[in-house]
């Protein structure tokens, strides 16, 4: 018998990503059925935190359906839609819905990503990439898992007409975040890099920018990029195209900006090379799970990290990378399995 599990979505591709790669490892183990719901939250900051302690509390009371369908926007499911034997949910706009399901439902809630400022009350499984989070409901994870396996990216690069012949690597372009501010100084580097390591290794890049590098960054780019050093280039703000699959698939080794921990994850997730790069002004609160998730996958030989103004001189020829042995999705589905004992 197939079990269901409903996949509660805020919108976040990259939180999107990690809720599907695990229900994806659960599919490959066992019989399941994948629905995915979205809701768009409409409050914010303080109202969330009434709702939390005083509307919810510790025992993650579940919200009106009003509400839940009203202010949490959660769209209209189907009378006929059969029943979850497990939700699945990452980032935190999701969690009021989320949670509100799973105890209507009476559904174990398995959440993706920091479990704070929610009690361990409120989930049956956290997988956390965070080492502060230590209640029984959590889960340490060396890596987040996502849709990327080194098996999905070998096909699609296996399948890509346009694939391009030689060595290449891959460069995958983010932009600003709340840790990480770029100047046009950061991005002048970068390019510098891609066109220093393409004369010095014979090699041509495939270049993907992303919805948040923006228009003026991307030009910057191209205007300072040797047109002789790529062999593909996905403008984002000129026209989206997504093909990181194939792309990742073709490289021989990923680097990419810092700024975003999916990106990072998915080029760990393909086993090959990766070079993380951080512009210089880099800050994280104090409480950020970030700085220590880096350097893990760091020292345990995943990624090489470096600043931006460091990259042209960065030459990792001779490093020794030490890909996972096992995909992150398999692993995680294996730890869930165990725990549900339902399956």
């Amino acid at each position: 018998m197939k079990r269901v599990v409903w996949i509660i979505s805020e919108g976040s591709p990259g939180h999107v990503s990690q809720s599907v790669g695990l229900a994806e490892g659960l599919a490959r183990l066992v019989p399941v059925e994948i629905r995915q719901f979205e809701c768009r939250p409409r409050i914010h900051g303080f109202t969330r935190h009434l709702i939390r302690l005083f509307r919810m509390g510790k025992s993650g009371k579940p919200l009106s359906a009003a509400m839940v369908h009203g202010a949490l926007g959660l769209e209209p499911i189907p009378s006929a839609e059969p029943a979850p034997d497990l939700i699945i949910s990452s980032g935190g706009k999701s969690v009021f819905v989320a949670r509100t399901l799973a105890a209507r439902y009476g559904a174990p809630f398995v959440f993706l990503g920091e479990r704070k400022p929610y009690p361990a009350s409120w989930f049956h499984t956290v997988f956390t990439p965070s080492q502060e989070e230590t209640s029984p409901v959590d889960v340490a994870i060396e890596l987040i898992p996502t849709k990327i396996t080194r098996d999905s990216v070998a096909l699609a690069a296996r399948e890509w007409d346009e694939r391009p012949a030689g060595p290449v690597w891959a460069m995958l372009v983010g932009g600003a975040s709340s840790s990480h501010r770029y100047t046009a100084g950061d991005w002048l580097a970068l390019a510098e890099g891609i066109n220093t390591w393409s004369r010095r290794d014979g090699i041509r890049w495939l270049i993907t920018t992303s919805p948040r590098t923006g228009s003026e960054t991307e030009a910057l780019l191209r205007e300072a990029i040797e047109p002789s050093a790529i062999a593909k280039a996905i403008w984002w703000a000129e026209k989206p195209e997504k093909n990181l699959a194939a792309i990742l698939g073709t490289a021989e080794g990923i680097c990419t900006t810092q700024d975003s921990v999916t990106m990072v994850s998915e080029a760990v997730a393909t086993g090959k090379p990766v070079v993380s790069l951080r512009p210089s002004l880099t800050t994280f609160a104090g409480t950020s799970f970030l700085p220590g998730y880096f350097a893990r996958l760091e020292k345990e030989g995943r990624t090489v990290r470096a600043e931006l103004s460091r990259f042209a001189a960065l030459n990792v020829a001779g490093h020794v990378f030490i890909p996972r042995v096992e995909p992150i999705q398999t692993e995680l589905a294996k730890i869930l399995i165990r725990r549900l004992g339902l399956f």
